[in-house]
């Protein structure tokens, strides 16, 4: 019996529309088609972070918190990536209670550069020759509200990730480079780490200058990172380094006691009473 030419057509168009279908879910549901932009793998992908490299200190423990794409995180200047796209690294200074002392945030724009912000009371006038106006500082970032206010994105980014402690100094330096990329870093730090104790009026005129050299270090060394790779952070001035163990004392043992034996006396005779 032949079969009927309108029925085999029929089946065939069937075959192939379930064989289209079929490989249409496929690619649909196909795992890694649309590759996450904060995955390692799209980090790597992507213009590097400069790594950030800590002195060790006695007060803390530095954590590698992580190479992620993120948000530009800076407020006060013009954005120069759109979305979660900037490569960041992450580093922090945890004490034993688990209070964070330090976070630095080194971000990179792909892209290209981005101009520095404009020049407020939070701008660091350098005495060398990089008095760009790139450097900003504010000791009390979270007085008022304003780090929350200012610096929006950074603020909220911190905090949902658990990275804030108070009170806080923060800092704040960009590299505008022309051509190829921008690079911009944070630093927000437990104040005990910057400020010394204040006790006299000499103390007290005189206790923001630690901060401020540090804020110029911080600064030089992101200026290093745009070209090197890697962030040096500087050494806070009052967290102690991590000293090598000193050598082991050598103690010469004592000589040996050498015991004298000395006879007994003779016993003391009492006086006889015939003789007294």
């Amino acid at each position: 019996m032949n079969p009927n030419p309108q029925a085999l057509r029929a089946r065939h168009l069937l075959a192939l529309a379930a064989l289209s279908a079929a490989a249409l879910l496929a690619g649909c549901a196909a795992p890694g088609s649309t590759p996450d932009r904060g995955s390692p793998a799209a980090v790597a992908g992507s213009a590097a972070a400069p790594q950030i490299l800590v002195p060790p200190t006695s007060v803390g423990t530095w954590v590698d918190l992580g190479h992620v794409l993120a948000p530009w995180l800076a407020g006060d200047a013009p954005v120069p990536v759109s979305g979660p796209a900037a490569p960041t690294r992450i580093a922090g200074l945890r004490r034993e209670d688990g209070r964070w002392l330090a976070i630095v945030i080194a971000q990179v724009a792909p892209s290209g550069g981005a101009p520095c912000p404009m020049p407020n009371s939070l701008h660091v006038v350098d005495t060398g020759t990089t008095a760009d106006g790139c450097l900003r500082m504010r000791r009390d970032a979270d007085f008022d509200r304003w780090l929350e206010q200012q610096h929006s994105v950074l603020y909220q980014w911190l905090e949902g990730r658990g990275w804030a402690s108070r009170p806080r100094a923060w800092v704040g330096y960009r590299v505008p480079a022309d051509a190829g990329r921008a690079i911009e870093a944070h630093a927000l730090i437990a104040p005990t780490l910057i400020e010394p104790t204040t006790r006299t009026n000499t103390d007290f005129l005189a206790g923001g200058q630690p901060g401020l050299q540090w804020a110029r270090a911080f600064a030089g060394a992101t200026r290093a990172a745009s070209g090197g790779g890697v962030l040096n952070v500087p050494p806070f001035p009052f967290a102690p380094q991590v000293a090598p163990p000193a050598p082991p004392v050598v103690v010469a043992p004592p000589p040996p006691t050498r015991a004298t034996q000395l006879p007994p006396r003779p016993p003391v005779q009492a006086p006889r009473r015939d003789r007294e």
